[in-house]
């Protein structure tokens, strides 16, 4: 850079328009140069790393809860922010302020010289640097899209945790679960544990683990969750191979399954949380966009129930759906729905119909989006009625002012969809 960038405002607008997320130039050679050089490849003692197509950020949030409640110092990755890009970035259970940010990314800048980087590839570094800088015990990162090519797969990790495979992302990762399968595995480390969250599994990844003689445990089999009425069991395994059940457990407010997976990865740590701090980090443990429930008043003054969820894949919907199912309301469901263009429309809308009484449909504002005219001509394939809005959130405001008590308004599609409604209440001050 020319001149010198101070404001985290500036840094983004330079990196927003220099090097956006779509513009993705394959291969970890340049990154693990200037990790290298930064000396950010190992920015804690231990290091767990979560891919898969749906369940990522759920589950990073449970190891984080219950790290956190047990005691530890955990840095945590995410992507993407829905309000702020400090989001990516949290120590012990806070945003990074702006200040560490722009002092990461004026290293990054200096130490790069004339290596190009992608926009991922910047805020992964940063978020190392933020960490290396810090007195911490485990770092938590999400992969931000397949796995083996992922800036974060950079990184020299302890533990490899594959949430699901599912049909996402088709144009990068492959046409075919297997193929999706093969770079989801690019995670996984010579001899170091895999834990994999889904019932249904990939041969690609199985070949993956055997060929890198890294130790497989799988739901359903090495581990295994029983949902009951008010809690759930867990049966999986320790480190040293040994049987471990945990009965009556409290059920958390993210997916079932997620939590599973996360206990299991909680064994290979090497200082395992206790059954307190498990508890408390399952009941505590929360995401934005996420089966988020809150309430907005409508024009009526009446309080209107909220669910916000960022689901934009038919693997991921269905499970909303059965939440849908299993949290039913005395009322109607009113669901704004906007999503990108790349997305399987058709099969979102045919698994959410059941349980949707009215829909509103609209566009974010970004060139991905899919038009209303496509989305709406989708949902004539639905028995319900069907509005249109000209923006996420005038979508909302009608939905909501549609409602009354008992109702329930959806707010599902993408990040985007979510994350403006997200903005709606914060103007509010909601």
């Amino acid at each position: 850079m020319n001149q010198p960038v101070k404001k985290l405002s500036q840094w983004l607008e330079w990196l927003e328009n220099t090097r956006p997320e779509t513009d993705i130039d394959l291969g970890l050679e340049r990154i693990h140069k200037v990790a290298e050089s930064l000396e950010v490849l190992k920015p804690a003692p231990f290091i767990v790393t979560v891919a898969g197509t749906n369940g990522k950020g759920s589950t990073v949030a449970l190891l984080e809860a219950m790290l956190l409640s047990a005691g530890h110092r955990v840095g945590v990755f995410t992507s993407p922010h829905f309000l702020r890009f400090n989001e990516r970035i949290r120590i012990n259970g806070e945003m990074v302020a702006d200040q560490p940010l722009c002092s990461a990314f004026e290293q990054i800048d200096q130490g790069r010289g004339s290596t190009g980087l992608t926009y991922f590839e910047f805020c992964t570094l940063a978020a190392l640097i933020c960490f290396k800088e810090q007195p911490l015990d485990y770092v938590v990162l999400e992969v931000g899209l397949g796995g083996r090519l992922d800036a974060t797969n950079v990184v020299d990790h302890d533990v490899s945790v594959i949430t699901t495979i599912g049909l996402d992302h088709q144009d990068w990762l492959g046409y075919s679960l297997e193929a999706i399968g093969a770079e989801k595995a690019g995670i996984i480390r010579q001899e170091k544990p895999v834990v994999y969250g889904a019932l249904s599994m990939p041969q690609s990844i199985a070949r993956k683990g055997i060929e890198l003689e890294a130790p497989l445990f799988r739901r359903g089999r090495e581990f295994q969750a029983v949902r009951h009425d008010d809690d759930w069991f867990w049966s999986g395994q320790t480190a040293q191979g040994e049987s471990l059940e945990l009965n009556g457990l409290p059920l958390p407010q993210l997916e079932l399954e997620n939590a599973a997976t996360a206990l299991q990865v909680l064994q290979f740590l090497p200082d395992v949380p206790d059954r307190q701090s498990v508890e408390q980090g399952l009941v505590q443990a929360s995401l934005p966009g996420r089966a988020q429930k809150l309430q907005w008043r409508n024009a009526s003054g009446q309080l209107i129930d909220v669910m916000l969820d960022v689901s934009h894949n038919p693997q991921a919907v269905e499970k909303l759906a059965k939440r849908l199912e299993r949290e039913p309301v005395s009322g109607k469901t009113h669901a704004v729905l906007a999503m990108c263009s790349d997305k399987d429309h058709v099969s979102v809308i045919d698994l959410l119909a059941p349980w949707v009484d009215g829909w509103t449909a609209t566009a974010f504002d970004s060139p991905r989006s899919l038009s209303v005219a496509v989305l709406t001509k989708a949902l004539e394939r639905t028995s319900a009625e069907i509005q249109t809005a000209g923006s996420v959130k005038d979508a909302f405001i009608s939905a909501v002012d549609n409602a009354v008590v008992g109702d329930r308004v959806l707010v599902s599609g993408s990040f985007m969809t979510v994350a403006d409604v997200l903005a709606a209440f914060e103007q509010h001050g909601m």
